[in-house]
């Protein structure tokens, strides 16, 4: 059933739930679903269908119940089964970035051969957009196909694609995560740049980067000790609260996909409501995926493949679980 024919059946009801109108329709057999069939948009195929194809377990944690080592059992248990696609989806992802950057560094080739700054300008403002859409639309394309395969379904790499008509509320929203961790960077920035000043006496006249050489003598004459402090404090900072602040925006990208129509203000409320309360067990998951990552590249860059593919996984499960009786918050 296409969108045209659920625009016409709108107002009618749901099979299983009569009392219910009909908000989606079934992605396999095309029957009417209301929101509690579809679990408010989670699942694309009726409950029926999920039964029918043994695609019925439904994700089992929520902030209530859930731990690091319960999460990643269960995303274990849903890896090992569809790890091979997974992996795959790692490959297009990567493919998606190299492609990316490719044309971002083209744009700026082209700009430079131009010989005029706005040009330049123009094409690097051009390539780092296009790189930045191709990339995030892939990944939020590999956020959904986790999210179906923790949900009970199968890795489907058709759902790599899926993600383009969101593309608006998906910039929109990185733009206002952006205006969140702006004060953050400045907060990192300028601490930083006050221990500077005071503990090598260099002013910030000396510090001007339009002077080359006032800026490289001012850095020369600087004790190795100033630097350290100088980046222990801004590292610092960005670590507690910085990132303590923004922790919540690890949750935007699958957000985004697990929703039908999102909206950037919507997203990050949700976003902030699911973290509330939780974000020492999400710095704990975000770091043990890390730890994953690392041992993968480390082990000859193969592994790291089903590395993010779990790592991926693990995300789109702290997500769902977190999400889960967070409604009453947001």
């Amino acid at each position: 059933m296409s969108d045209s024919d659920f625009g016409r059946g709108r107002g009618a009801s749901c099979p299983l739930h009569p009392d219910h109108l009909a908000q989606r329709t079934c992605t396999r057999c095309g029957n009417f679903m209301c929101d509690t069939c579809s679990e408010h948009g989670a699942q694309a195929h009726c409950p029926t269908c999920r039964e029918r194809e043994g695609l019925g377990r439904a994700f089992p944690l929520d902030r209530g119940n859930w731990s690091i080592g319960d999460l990643v059992e269960v995303c274990w248990d849903r890896f090992k089964r569809e790890w091979v696609m997974l992996s795959v989806a790692a490959i297009i992802f990567f493919a998606a970035s190299i492609m990316g950057s490719f044309i971002s560094q083209m744009l700026s080739f082209i700009g430079g051969m131009a010989g005029s700054t706005t040009v330049i300008v123009l094409t690097t403002i051009v390539g780092t957009v296009a790189s930045y859409v191709i990339q995030g639309m892939v990944g939020l394309g590999f956020t959904r196909m986790c999210l179906d395969v923790l949900q009970g379904q199968r890795a489907d790499l058709g759902r790599m694609f899926s993600q383009l008509p969101k593309l608006v509320p998906y910039l929109l929203t990185m733009l206002l995560s952006f205006a969140v961790m702006l004060p953050v960077i400045i907060l990192c920035v300028g601490v930083a740049l006050a221990v500077f000043v005071g503990m090598s006496g260099v002013s910030l006249a000396e510090l001007d980067l339009d002077s080359t050489e006032s800026f490289t003598r001012a850095v020369t004459n600087t004790s190795p000790q100033v630097f350290v402090a100088t980046f222990a404090v801004g590292i610092g900072l960005y670590i507690f609260p910085g990132m303590w602040l923004i922790m919540p925006l690890v949750l935007v990208q699958p957000a985004i996909a697990n929703e039908e129509a999102p909206g950037p203000v919507e997203t990050l409320k949700r976003c902030f409501a699911a973290a509330k309360g939780q974000r020492l067990g999400m710095f704990g998951t975000m770091a043990l995926g890390c730890v994953g990552l690392m041992v993968g590249i480390i082990l000859c860059c193969l592994p790291v493949l089903p590395a993010l593919g779990f790592f991926q996984l693990l995300l789109c499960g702290l997500y769902l679980s977190l999400s889960k009786g967070a409604e009453e918050v947001f």
